[in-house]
Parts: C-alpha cells; sequence; structure tokens
C-alpha cells in the first residue's frame, strides 16, 4: 500500500465515530455466576461506546442482586423486569429501550472475549453493504469445541439455521422476535432479516464467545425433542415449502445444494441430517468410505434414513469411486454387499464409472446429473484463453494442480483464467485467478474463455465440461466424452478398455502428456471455428442432459409423484 493511501486509511479511521452498540440480555433461570461472567465480560471489552440492557424475563430477585454492583459503577447498564414470556418477548422489550446503532441480542450464559465488541463494530463499519456480521462461538468444554458456521448463503438458511442470535445486526434491520416461536428462534428472526434484502458478513475468525453446552429444560432442548414440529412451523410462518425428498452431501455439498434447487428438494449438511424428519427419499450425492477407519458420516446417514417407506439413492458422483480402490478385497466384498442391500438404487454418470463400479461388485444405473447453467452455444471471445480448474481442499491430488500450474508456466503465449479455491498466490504474466464464482459469474467466466483444460488423476462426469460444450467451446480433458479433445494420460496402452483411470494420470509418462496437450492446445487456437459443429454437439448434449427428465427419473425412484399440491415441480 503507497504512503498516500495508507495515509488515507489513517485519516478515515481516525475521523471515524465509533457507534453504540447495544447488547441486549435475556435473563430466566440464569446460574448467578454465569450471569456475572457474561455481564463482566462486556464491561472489559476494549470498546467503550456500549450498552448492557439486562432484562428479566420474570422477576427474579437473588439474580438482580447480581446485575445491580453494575447498575452503580456503571451508567451504561439498564435493568427490566417483565411478566414471563419467554426469551423472544424478554429480547423485544429491551430492544424498545435500547438506543444503539448496532444491536446483539446477547444470552445471559455467553462470555465475551476480549476485542470481541471492536471486531464487530470495525467489520460492520468497513463493509457497509452488509447489513449484519456473524462467525464462530465456542463450547464450554475441556475439548474446547467451536462451531464456525460457513459462507453466507439465502437459499442455505431457508434450509437450516447456521447464525447464532448472539451476533450483531444495525438497528435498522432487526425484525420483532416472534413471541409465539417455541424454538429456534434465532433462525425464524435471521430468515426474516434476510428477506429484507439484506446480506451477512461471515467473519472468519476465532469464536467470538463461548457458550454453555444445552441445559434440560432450555430452548436446544426443545427444539431436538420437537424437531420436525419446531421446523414445520419456521417453515409454513415465513412460506419456506416443505418437500419429501432430502438431498444432501458430504464431500460435495456446493453440489448437493444446486441440485436441491434443481429438483425442488430439503438441502442439509452434517450440523442437521441426523436429526428427526419426516422425509420419504434421500438422495445422497457422493458415497464416500474411509480407508483409513476414520468416522465415515454416509453411512450414518443411510442407517439414519434406514426406516420403513423411506427410498435412498445414492449417486456415485466423482473420487468416491476412488476411494474404493483402496480396500482389500475382502473389505470391497462388504462394502458392496452392505450398499446394494441397504439403498433402493445406485446410479453414476458415464458407462465407465458403471463398469468401474461392477468390477468391486456394485450394480448401478447411468444418470447424468443436468448442469445448473442454462447455456446455449455463444459467440466465442476475441481472445484465445484457456480455463482451468484449480483446487487445494481436495482429500487427494485429484486436480493435478501442480501439473496444471506447469503448463501455464510452459506456455506463456497463451492466457489461462483459473476458478475454484486453490491457486491464491500463484503469480505469473499469463494468468489470472476469478476464485469460487457465483452462477452469474460462472456464466460470464464461460463465455469468456475459449476452451477449457480439465486433466483429473480420477473423476466420473465433470458439470463444467459439460457446460462449456453446451456454450460452444473445446474441451481438452482425459475424461473421454461426447464431443471432447481426449488426452490420454495413463501412458499404458495395455491397460483394461474399461478402466481409464487404471493409473490416472501416470506421472513417469508426465512429460511425454504434457507435450500433448501443448500440442492440443495451440492446434485449437488456431483451428477454424466451426459453428455447426459445435450447435450439433450442444444440442445433443442439451437432450441427454435435459433437466426435466432428470427430475422425473429421480422423483420416480423416490416413488414420490412429481405433481405436489397441484403444481408439477
Amino acid at each position: 500500500m503507497t504512503t498516500e493511501l495508507l495515509e488515507k486509511e489513517k485519516t478515515k479511521t481516525e475521523l471515524r465515530v465509533d457507534p453504540l452498540i447495544s447488547f441486549i440480555v435475556p435473563v430466566y433461570k440464569t446460574s448467578k455466576d454465569l450471569l456475572k461472567r457474561c455481564l463482566m465480560s462486556l464491561v472489559d471489552q476494549d470498546y467503550e461506546n456500549i450498552e448492557v440492557i439486562v432484562v428479566f424475563d420474570g422477576i427474579d430477585q437473588e439474580l438482580i442482586k447480581v446485575v445491580t454492583p453494575f447498575l452503580v459503577d456503571n451508567k451504561r447498564f439498564k435493568i427490566i423486569e417483565i411478566e414471563h414470556k419467554g426469551a423472544c418477548a424478554a429480547r423485544n422489550a429491551g430492544f424498545k429501550e435500547s438506543s444503539g446503532e448496532i444491536v446483539s441480542f446477547f444470552n445471559s450464559d455467553y462470555i465475551a472475549k476480549p476485542g470481541m465488541t471492536r471486531t464487530w463494530v470495525d467489520t460492520l463499519l468497513d463493509n457497509p453493504e452488509y447489513g449484519f456480521a456473524y462467525g464462530g462461538y465456542e463450547y464450554s468444554t475441556n475439548q474446547r469445541n467451536a462451531y464456525m458456521s460457513k459462507e453466507f448463503n439465502e437459499y442455505d438458511l431457508t434450509q437450516a439455521n447456521y447464525i447464532d442470535c448472539g451476533f450483531p445486526l444495525w438497528r435498522k434491520n432487526v425484525v420483532e422476535w416472534d413471541e409465539n416461536c417455541k424454538s429456534l428462534q434465532d433462525w425464524d428472526f435471521w430468515i426474516r432479516v434476510v428477506k429484507k434484502g439484506v446480506k451477512g458478513f461471515h467473519m472468519e475468525h476465532d469464536p467470538f464467545y463461548v457458550a454453555q453446552l444445552p441445559q434440560p429444560g432450555g430452548l436446544s432442548f426443545d427444539s431436538h425433542n420437537n424437531w420436525v414440529e419446531r421446523v414445520k412451523y419456521i417453515k409454513e410462518k415465513n412460506g419456506i415449502p416443505m418437500s419429501p425428498l432430502i438431498v444432501t452431501s458430504i464431500g460435495a455439498y456446493n453440489h448437493a445444494r444446486e441440485i436441491s434447487k434443481i429438483l425442488k428438494a430439503d438441502c442439509q449438511d452434517l450440523s442437521t441430517i441426523l436429526k428427526p424428519n419426516n422425509y420419504k427419499a434421500l438422495y445422497l450425492i457422493g458415497f464416500y468410505f474411509r480407508p483409513d477407519g476414520g468416522r465415515n458420516f454416509h453411512p450414518d446417514i443411510i442407517e439414519h434414513f434406514s426406516k420403513p417407506g423411506i427410498k435412498k439413492i445414492v449417486h456415485f458422483v466423482g473420487a468416491d469411486i476412488y476411494w474404493l480402490r483402496k480396500f482389500k478385497f475382502d473389505e470391497l466384498g462388504y462394502i458392496s454387499a452392505v450398499l446394494n442391500q441397504e439403498t433402493d438404487h445406485i446410479l453414476c454418470e458415464t458407462e465407465m464409472a458403471k463398469d468401474e463400479l461392477l468390477s468391486m461388485g456394485i450394480k448401478s444405473e447411468i444418470v447424468p446429473i443436468p448442469p445448473y447453467t442454462d447455456l446455449s452455444v455463444m459467440p466465442m471471445p476475441e481472445k484465445f484463453s484457456v480455463a482451468i480448474f484449480l483446487s487445494d481442499l481436495s482429500d487427494f491430488d485429484k486436480y493435478c494442480k501442480e501439473e496444471t500450474l506447469s503448463l501455464v508456466r510452459a506456455m506463456p503465449m497463451i492466457q489461462f483464467n483459473a476458478y475454484g479455491d486453490g491457486g491464491k498466490n500463484v503469480s505469473y504474466p499469463n494468468f489470472k485467478n476469478y476464485g469460487n464464482l457465483d452462477r452469474k459469474e460462472w456464466e460470464k467466466f464461460v463465455r469468456d474463455n475459449s476452451c477449457y483444460l480439465r486433466i483429473v488423476r480420477h473423476d466420473t462426469r465433470p458439470l463444467a465440461t459439460d457446460e462449456f460444450l453446451v456454450a460452444g467451446r473445446d474441451v481438452i480433458t482425459n475424461i473421454p466424452g461426447k464431443g471432447v479433445e481426449f488426452i490420454d494420460t495413463s501412458g499404458d496402452s495395455k491397460k483394461l478398455e474399461f478402466d481409464k483411470f487404471q493409473t490416472g494420470l501416470n506421472d513417469i509418462y508426465w512429460s511425454k502428456t504434457k507435450k500433448a496437450i501443448i500440442h492440443k492446445i495451440l492446434e485449437l487456437r488456431e483451428r477454424p471455428y466451426d459453428k455447426a459443429l459445435k450447435e450439433r454437439i450442444s444440442s445433443e448434449l442439451s437432450k441427454e442432459l435435459d433437466k426435466k427428465k432428470y427430475i422425473e427419473k429421480i422423483y420416480e425412484l423416490a416413488e414420490i409423484p412429481t405433481s405436489l399440491n397441484g403444481e408439477r415441480i
């Protein structure tokens, strides 16, 4: 940063007025020690402009004695007493008495960590396009287990809550707490805040406060014991459809989320998928077994849904097949037998995947998953460029990150554009990293690139490959398929024909393979654009990947009508 910019930032900071933040603390049957520790943690913050409004949900003289010293020594504290009506009524009463530009509904068993308030206020001031900020909190256990929350996604919030009630929001964005909501109250609150068009900023920070584990008689116990009823109340009240089909994935949750949108199904992750439910069918995207013997949640999910009348569908979509190779013969036999017996339908996306699964004793049916987007052949960009995918999150080097980057270095005359979570620190003159893309950004990314390069060690049918082909782009890959420029990276011509991934990307032959890929990229750069061919490939793939056919197939396997409440899905 230049000296001029540093000075501007310094001036901006010096001129910024610290807004008042109101901590509204509802109190009901809290222990004296916890309440005292909660209030002391707020007093000890390195941020002066606060007010703490303690709302007694029912008169409790013993607990009032705990708060009284704070009133004497600190004018920033205020006590309100109301007739016992529940936490939501207490929060509403506290908000009416508050004055802060920023508000936090801070539970009386929370203990704020040092620097919490300053970080919250600075985050909101530095990101004015966001209406609230949230992050993680820690449980008061010896293991110091923490819930770190996740990136803001409005759709995810309609499926399950991931934002705790204690986090701050601007006063103008506060909605009235629903006093008839018996539990899951913060979920209902944040849904209604977000429905106003408000976005949340996810603070990727250490936990901000310590929370006590759920106690008998508390709200968490109520939601756990009445989960189906409480979820139904929240969803019906907020106009969120309830589907008889649930989609989930442990290894590819983003994929599952988009698939659930196509199917108009519910979607949940590990935080709620093992809760009680009334679903008629489970659709599990990916099915991973851990060869190291560690905890594997996929069998847990199958077991959880092993109730009469619930159909269970497993769709192998990528490296899940790869990991099956790591088991011993007798272990694999047991896995395949249990999988065949405990699920109603096993799906995959290609003939190659079907044959590979069959070689392991797993019978499957081919059902390709359609792209989320509705692309068609688009004009080519003026300048030739190659799109690539880079990831640092794969459980093995599935996407050949270093090999792909070596191609970028070897071809300075070609512009490479990357997407994904990997390569954030990579810097080459002919390289640009776009990071993770939302749907609109993705469509533009496809339109702005001439070619897609995808070299993997193991995969089935990547959605991105289909999307680039449907958009009329060239695709270079080592996965055989319609319309692609296939590069055999195994280096072993004697391999069994059905097993294209017997050796995956053979490192011994990488030099030869690299030359072949470079030659292919240069060839495509010079090749005249054949619009008729591209439109034919696009048309054929679009028919094969028809969303309507896919929806009808999944609902047929789930034995759920595709017409619910008189409305076709």
